[in-house]
C-alpha cells in the first residue's frame, strides 16, 4: 500500500503527495476559469476559483491519496449556462487534462535543463530537485492519458461525446457507471497504455533537451 512508503521512502512520499495535491487542484481550477469563460458563474457560487485543495479535492479524497495514493478533484458546473451549447461541454472538460499537460511541458524543461547545465552544487539538492520535477513530469502525462480515456466520467467521455455523435453508446456507458471507471482503471494500468505514457515521457524530454541546445 502507497502509505508504508511514508516509512520506508519519506521524501518520496510526500513528494508524490505534494505533486498529485498541486495537480488536481490545478486541473480542477482549469475546469473552473474554462467555466467561467464559457459564462457559467456555478463555479464562482460555489467558491471553486480558489488555491484551496480542500475545496478541489475534499478531505475524502486527499485522504484515499494519504492512504492509498489515489485521489479526485470535482468542479460544479452547469452544461446549460455555457456560451457554446455544443463545444462549451468539450471546451470546459478538456481543459483540466491540458493543464496537466502544460504542467508536465514545464516539468521536462526544467529537469532536461537540470541535466543540460548542470544546475546547483549540492549533489543531494540536486537529486532530490530532479526527483521531484521526474514525478511531476510522469503523474502529470499519467494524469492527462488517465483522464482523456473516453469513459464515464471521465474528461475524455464528455470530449468524445460532444465531438462525435455516440449514438446510444453514450447514454449506454453512462449507465454503466461505475463499471466504465473500473474498465477505465484496468486500461489505464495496462502494459501497452503504460509504454505509451513512457514514450510520451520520453519524447517530451528529448524534445525539451532540443530546445534547451539551442540556447548552449
Amino acid at each position: 500500500m502507497f502509505l508504508t512508503s511514508l516509512f520506508e521512502e519519506p521524501l518520496y512520499y510526500v513528494t508524490v503527495v505534494t505533486v498529485v495535491v498541486a495537480s488536481i487542484t490545478l486541473h480542477e481550477l482549469g475546469h473552473a476559469l474554462a467555466a467561467t469563460w464559457e459564462g457559467d458563474p456555478t463555479p464562482k457560487i460555489r467558491g471553486h476559483l480558489t488555491w484551496n485543495p480542500i475545496v478541489h479535492m475534499g478531505w475524502k479524497s486527499i485522504a484515499l491519496l494519504l492512504i492509498a495514493g489515489i485521489s479526485y478533484g470535482l468542479t460544479p458546473v452547469t452544461p446549460a449556462m455555457f456560451r457554446h451549447r455544443r463545444w462549451g461541454e468539450v471546451i470546459v472538460s478538456a481543459a483540466g487534462p491540458l493543464v496537466n499537460l502544460a504542467l508536465a511541458v514545464v516539468a521536462a524543461v526544467v529537469l532536461s535543463g537540470m541535466g543540460r547545465f548542470g544546475v546547483g552544487t549540492d549533489a543531494e539538492v540536486v537529486s532530490l530537485a530532479a526527483q521531484f520535477w521526474s514525478i511531476a513530469l510522469y503523474l502529470n502525462v499519467s494524469l492527462f492519458f488517465l483522464n482523456m480515456i473516453p469513459l464515464p466520467p471521465l474528461d475524455g467521455f464528455t470530449v468524445a461525446e460532444g465531438t462525435v455523435n455516440l449514438g446510444d453508446l453514450g447514454p449506454m456507458l453512462r449507465r454503466a457507471f461505475p463499471w466504465t471507471l473500473i474498465g477505465a482503471w484496468f486500461l489505464f494500468s495496462s502494459a501497452p497504455f503504460q509504454r505509451a505514457i513512457a514514450s510520451t515521457t520520453g519524447g517530451m524530454l528529448g524534445a525539451a533537451s532540443s530546445l534547451w541546445s539551442v540556447f548552449r
